[in-house]
């Protein structure tokens, strides 16, 4: 059995035998029984219940969507030290990834399977009569499928580059190469496109992904391509559907609600349906929880400082706990596997979810992938990119005021470049973003940035960048597996 398709066995299972009770959530769906695609997909109902596999597939089985984006997106760049006792994230943060790495392993893995999930669905539905749904609800289950492969590919293309572009269950190579980013990026752009026109702009219950979660993530993906007006239009179609707004109080967007008028995609957790997630108390120090951790993505001081600099005292409270060694369950002695140590006295903590604390797992909190303040700097960003500084700076401002923050004073295009990449990394810290942020900045920016990284205690890190650590190497046992995949270049 070849190593894709030992993949896809894994993930048809997921796709066709997992469901849950989840109140008032489209996962409040009867179980369905194991079988193959090719028998089971009969009814609407059948292809709920798809639909619903996928969807736990790729945000409550795998592990990427419930940490890995993170540390991928913040602890790789310098938001975060990885902390934590595992040698695989270490090796992110410091630069230091083999094949064998156990995180590129997992998170190829992962994906891949949320992909396969996501093509039975694609494969299936469409042999089911028409008639069979109520209005459009047929398109909408392809619309949302299609929405969750873009999003995993999005993932893919970021972080390995060119990768194999498998689109059917039914067909598709045994041994497959790696497709060019470039069409990936193009089947990214027409999977958004098509769940752009299938997607309702709310949707029956809560959790779907939407017509706007489509057009958020388009924005993201065209930025991404430097395809800045396509993200500027795209970015203007969320704005400007009157569908979304942003709340009032930042730290209600990290408190425990849920679905907030902000939220254009999230992932639903609750301890009603039994599919909760890792929690907070990962990430703090131990007087909050029973278990006691080496805890994992800790916000670097050059972050806290930026904050500080801002007096950006709304936004560090609700990302950033400061604990204070001697207190807070730490003593000197303790372990913080990072650069920081007992001397240093105040250690930051990540701390954007906060129920649930006090023990592993079982977090209620619901994650927040797609929201409208990334959207707005987003859409400064490309305006800026396209001579429009004038027009970006208002924006800007839109989101500081929200915290209290005075008007950038920037004016110039490069100066206001720089204000929008510090804006994006206070706003959306922790949320797996800030890396490509940098890479859309500037590739030789960010291996300029990461090598001038230094520890707590002023010490430079040392990460010896170059330009082929921006990329993850293909997982060695999948290139051994499949004769037809090639390596990154510098592994």
């Amino acid at each position: 059995m070849n190593n894709y398709h030992k993949i896809l066995t894994i993930a048809m299972c997921g796709s066709i035998g997992l469901l849950c009770s989840c109140k008032k959530s489209f996962l409040d769906k009867q179980p369905i029984s194991q079988g193959t695609a090719g028998t089971y997909y009969k009814t609407a109902s059948d292809a709920e219940g798809g639909l619903v596999g996928v969807y736990q597939q790729a945000f409550l089985t795998n592990q990427y969507w419930v940490w890995d984006y993170i540390t991928n997106g913040d602890a790789r760049a310098d938001n975060c030290y990885a902390g934590g006792d595992n040698p695989d994230n270490f090796a992110i943060d410091n630069f230091q990834l083999t094949p064998q790495n156990g995180n590129a392993t997992r998170n190829w893995q992962n994906l891949y399977q949320d992909i396969y999930a996501a093509n039975i669905v694609l494969d299936y539905v469409p042999k089911i009569a028409a008639e069979q749904f109520a209005n459009n609800r047929q398109q909408e289950i392809l619309g949302e499928a299609k929405f969750i492969r873009a999003l995993d590919y999005f993932q893919l293309v970021t972080t390995y580059n060119d990768v194999p572009l498998i689109l059917s269950t039914v067909d598709f190579p045994a041994k497959p190469s790696r497709n060019a980013a470039t069409e990936v990026y193009a089947q990214i752009e027409k999977d958004l496109i098509d769940a752009e026109t299938a997607l309702p702009l709310t949707a029956a219950s809560v959790g779907h992904a939407t017509k706007g979660s489509a057009q958020a993530l388009l924005a993201k993906v065209y930025a991404q391509e430097g395809k800045y007006q396509q993200s500027l239009d795209y970015s203007n179609k969320v704005i400007n559907s009157g569908k979304y707004a942003l709340v009032p109080n930042f730290a209600t967007l990290f408190d425990g609600t849920k679905n907030t008028s902000e939220s254009i995609f999230e992932i639903q957790h609750s301890s009603a349906s039994g599919f909760t997630s890792y929690n907070v108390s990962l990430f703090l120090p131990a007087k909050f929880g029973t278990y006691s951790f080496n805890k994992f993505n800790l916000p670097t001081n050059d972050l806290v400082n930026l904050y500080k600099s801002q007096n950006d005292n709304i936004r560090l409270s609700s990302s950033v706990y400061l604990a204070t060694v001697g207190t807070d369950g730490l003593a000197a002695g303790d372990p913080i596997p990072t650069p920081y140590t007992a001397a240093y006295g105040t250690i930051p903590f990540l701390y954007k979810w906060k129920t649930n604390i006090s023990q592993y797992g079982g977090g209620t909190d619901n994650t927040i992938l797609l929201r409208l303040a990334d959207i707005i700097l987003l859409k400064a960003e490309a305006l800026n990119q396209l001579g429009q500084t004038g027009a970006a700076i208002p924006l800007v401002n839109q989101i500081r005021a929200r915290v209290s923050l005075a008007p950038i004073t920037a004016t110039s295009k490069d100066d206001v470049a720089l204000a929008i990449l510090n804006e994006r990394r206070m706003e959306l810290a922790f949320e797996g973003n800030r890396w490509n942020d940098l890479l859309r900045f500037g590739k030789q920016y960010t291996i300029d940035l990461m090598n001038k990284q230094t520890g707590p205690d002023g010490k430079p890190l040392n990460y010896n960048v170059s330009q082929t650590k921006l990329l993850f190497p293909v997982p060695f046992n999948e290139i051994q597996l499949d004769g037809n995949l090639t390596q990154n270049p510098g592994y």
